[in-house]
């Protein structure tokens, strides 16, 4: 897997002016005066269905990517700092690849399946390994249960990358994710079915139900 960015790669962050719009909602007229009065013996009991939640991001502090190839170790070792782990990007490299630590780590292509050894390494529950993506409900459910997504994208033009995924927006159809690449920004947000499969690039590998 390739940390390599895609010719004349545009910086992408998704934000539609009208999601900007604010609704108003009006209760129809009339409506509260027509009705009656109960008896004064009557006991009224409303019942409130619990608001569902349309919309969650965790505070992850996205890292960047320092060595051209360490897409998978940035985004995994920012994993590892939310479970409030503290090591360099250098300790997660070699944890990935069973090396000595204290050495330094060659800048090496890597799979999510050497993420997961770094999170065993850190003590970590290393999660689920999946080929493909995951349905949104899943992202929602991993999101509210406090656990960030690695995923792992293909670009159209070649090569791959990986992110975080740490939040999403269900009036807006959006998810959130974090991008390691030094010069892309490192919060985006846009929509979910353009980051499963959009021009640009397709979400291929999925390691969720981290430190579950």
């Amino acid at each position: 897997m390739t940390c390599a960015l895609p010719v004349r790669r545009a910086r992408r962050r998704w934000l539609a002016a009208a999601a900007l719009t604010v609704g108003v909602l009006s209760g129809l007229p009339g409506t509260a005066a027509a009705a009656a009065a109960p008896p004064a013996h009557a006991t009224v009991t409303a019942h409130t269905a619990p608001a569902l939640r349309t919309a969650n991001r965790l505070d992850i502090a996205m890292q960047a990517q320092e060595q051209t190839n360490w897409c998978w170790a940035g985004s995994g070792n920012t994993i590892a700092t939310w479970y409030g782990r503290n090591y360099s990007q250098n300790q997660f490299c070699n944890a990935a690849f069973n090396r000595q630590q204290g050495t330094t780590c060659p800048n090496d292509q890597a799979t999510l399946g050497n993420v997961q050894n770094a999170f065993n390494w850190m003590g970590i529950s290393p999660g689920s390994y999946v080929t493909g993506w995951l349905r949104y409900p899943t992202v929602q459910s991993e999101i509210n249960a406090n656990r960030p997504i690695e995923t792992r994208i293909q670009w159209a033009s070649g090569g791959g990358h990986m992110h975080v995924v740490y939040g999403y927006d269900t009036d807006r159809n959006w998810v959130y994710w974090g991008d390691p690449w030094a010069s892309n920004y490192r919060y985006n947000w846009g929509d979910f079915d353009y980051y499963v499969n959009g021009s640009a690039f397709s979400w291929t590998h999925s390691l969720y139900r981290i430190g579950a």
